[in-house]
């Protein structure tokens, strides 16, 4: 099926070989979505608050997935941040009203709404509103940016909520959603091939970052710059090898073999950053990824924050959620 084009969206029934699950009942159908996406709050709009006619059909393709979903009735969805994956979502019929942070948008056959992990979201989905929805795992987002503007990111990715059809770069994004979709509902899939499916998340991510506005579409647009020199790429490694040591400017300009000023111009020049930034970073990224491995009943985050050189919890908590769009507490607690 042609999303972009949107010709009788029945007629083929997109993603109906991989329905996951159909349901009359309104408490059955929050359950089964939240068990896919996040815990949220459904309200039906209507008379009979009991009753939908819920169907969902869903193809994971490693960290992204290609979804169907259908109420039926007006719902009222309240999701707060969806915190760990981000969300295209594409009316075949129908329009969603949609706001995420300061921006809404009616979401139509022209106009797809790409929802942010760390903004707050809430949405109102039209009665027979049919949509096919692109999930994106958050993790992954992040890694290919980082990886096409250069360095670790600043600040959680936040797009533009508006994908709208008459945007050419859209159009990219929207026909390579339609293909995959064509291909999955074909028998004789090329994307059986759990080769094919690894690198079909890498291109889905890519096409995105330059089909729609984000926080970091400039540097993306920017013309490639020159290798870095090795002494950045060898404090790079040895940071990440040495993390947990005291480090500073001075030992690493030593190790390095460079002046002080000379590992501070390189960092600037090619890393956006400053190598005690780059450690910073660094060390936030290990302070996370115990969080997300600890039991809150026997850790605390000022003990994780202190093993990795944050004392001052206040700072530390501003670092943290500049980062990863959310305090460390609520790290902590998604355990």
């Amino acid at each position: 099926m042609d999303i972009a084009q949107r010709n009788s969206p029945y007629a083929n029934e997109p993603l109906a070989r991989h329905l996951l699950f159909q349901t009359t009942d309104a408490i059955e159908a929050r359950e089964r979505v939240a068990e896919i996406y996040c815990p949220h709050d459904l309200k039906i709009v209507g008379p009979d608050r009991c009753l939908v006619d819920t169907s969902m059909s869903r193809v994971e393709l490693g960290g992204i997935s290609l979804n169907r979903l259908r109420y039926g009735p007006t719902v009222n969805i309240d999701v707060g941040c969806l915190g760990t994956f981000l969300l295209v979502m594409m009316p075949m019929v129908g329009t969603a009203h949609v706001s995420c942070g300061d921006q809404t948008l009616c979401a139509s056959p022209d106009h797809a709404a790409v929802v942010s992990p760390t903004l707050p979201f809430y949405q109102t989905i039209n009665a027979n509103c049919d949509q096919i929805m692109v999930q994106v795992d958050r993790s992954l987002l992040e890694r290919i940016c980082a990886q096409h503007v250069g360095h670790d990111l600043r600040e959680p990715v936040r797009f533009g909520l508006d994908l709208a059809i008459s945007n050419h770069h859209a159009n990219g994004f929207l026909a390579l959603v339609s293909h995959l979709i064509n291909e999955l509902d074909s028998p004789a899939s090329y994307l059986k091939s759990q080769l094919v499916r690894s690198s079909i998340e890498h291109l889905v991510v890519v096409t995105l970052l330059h089909a729609q506005w984000s926080n970091y579409s400039e540097e993306l647009t920017r013309p490639a710059p020159s290798v870095a020199p090795s002494h950045v790429k060898r404090v790079e490694e040895y940071i990440k090898a040495h993390a947990a040591e005291p480090l500073t400017i001075a030992s690493l300009a030593d190790f390095a073999g460079v002046s002080a000023s000379s590992l501070y111009t390189g960092f600037r020049e090619f890393r956006k950053t400053t190598p005690m930034a780059y450690l910073r970073a660094e060390r936030l990224q290990r302070v996370r990824n115990e969080l997300l491995q600890a039991t809150p009943a026997t850790t605390t985050v000022a003990d994780v924050a202190a093993r990795w050189g944050f004392l001052h919890l206040g700072h530390f908590g501003t670092y943290y959620k500049k980062k990863f769009g959310e305090l460390p507490s609520d790290t902590l607690r998604k355990q």
